[in-house]
């Protein structure tokens, strides 16, 4: 990876969490975090990672983010300066889907695990 996509992906995520953040849509407000850009080689495509906190929606969240595509690429299109503007797609972060099944599998071990093997 060049560092320009790098530069792009870090003004990306920093411009979109912001974004992101002054939502006032209920979907999304204060319970959605962008954790990662990344940018087609060509800088013409961005997905954009988020999670959603515990206990939320998550498909609420992606209807959310979803409808407010425009407000937040226009906002991308405004602060940087590069030639096309790539177009945001909306995935929610697998590593944090990982995690939480890794957790989930090390709490039933601990728990079926017995009393003389803890």
């Amino acid at each position: 990876m060049s560092g320009r996509t790098r530069k792009v992906e870090s003004q990306l995520k920093e411009i979109v969490g912001e974004e992101v953040d002054a939502l006032s849509d209920p979907r999304i407000n204060g319970i959605v975090t962008v954790t990662g850009v990344r940018v087609s080689p060509d800088l013409q495509h961005a997905t954009v990672f988020y999670s959603v906190l515990s206990g939320e929606n998550e498909e609420d969240a992606r209807t959310g983010l979803q409808s407010a595509a425009g407000r937040i690429q226009a906002a991308v299109s405004s602060q940087m300066r590069i030639k096309r503007t790539p177009r945001l797609d909306f995935e929610p972060d697998p590593a944090v889907e990982h995690a939480t099944r890794i957790e989930a599998v090390l709490r039933e071990v601990k728990h079926s695990a017995g009393p003389d093997d803890r």
